[in-house]
């Protein structure tokens, strides 16, 4: 999401003719969060982008900008279009994984911004590695699966994951050695919403994410 999606909620709640007083009270939020959504500052997550739709009878894709049409579909599907179950929640699937792709490219590019203003070739090589090899074994499972695949890996015959998972580790700790050396950037929630305008509501919603994960896993 983006500043177009602030752009549109705060046009559709216009269109409405309430304020956002009212509307929070509707959506169940407070006044600074839907303020902060309007102006693309925080980005909000999939069960609440849901909510929005249904507020303002709009398809979550429209809200998204993925459709000109505020039912979210295009000219020729109005015309004659009946959706099965199986339709829907593949949309539903589809809206998810588009989110959730940002949240990975936009957080990965703060990260590598950091790294950039840090400036350090042994720093920026063990946060690579350690990323490289996690998107490796998630790609290698996912291409695996299908026992039909073949080719791509030079690696064969052996536990590819306890390789991974020991690579890893020892990323992390190279990574640990090199910053105990360095003098890293100060970080705040109002440094990174005005360093990186675009990206950090998408880092925000990924820490918070994470987070959420953890605490349901392991009761934190």
């Amino acid at each position: 999401m983006n500043k177009e999606f602030g752009r549109t909620i705060t046009y559709l709640r216009k269109k409405k003719g309430v304020s956002q007083k009212d509307a929070c009270a509707e959506l169940g939020i407070s006044q600074a969060l839907l303020s902060h959504y309007e102006k693309g500052i925080r980005e909000c997550g999939l069960s609440f982008l849901i909510k929005l739709a249904d507020y303002y009878e709009v398809s979550v894709d429209y809200l998204l900008g993925r459709s000109q049409s505020a039912d979210g579909r295009d000219e020729e599907e109005n015309t004659d279009d009946v959706r099965t179950l199986d339709d829907i929640n593949r949309r539903k699937t589809n809206t998810y994984c588009m989110l959730n792709r940002k949240l990975q490219i936009n957080t990965t590019a703060v990260i590598y911004s950091i790294l950039s203003e840090i400036n350090n070739k042994k720093l920026t090589r063990s946060v690579s590695e350690y990323l490289s090899v996690t998107q490796y074994y998630i790609f290698r499972k996912l291409f695996e699966n299908n026992p039909k695949s073949s080719g791509l890996f030079d690696i064969t015959d052996v536990d590819v994951r306890s390789y991974c998972k020991a690579q890893t580790a020892l990323s992390e700790a190279r990574m640990s050695d090199v910053l105990k050396l360095l003098d890293t950037p100060e970080l705040s929630d109002n440094i990174l919403s005005d360093k990186f305008d675009e990206s950090y509501p998408s880092l925000h919603q990924l820490l918070k994410n994470a987070e959420k994960a953890m605490n349901q896993s392991f009761k934190i």
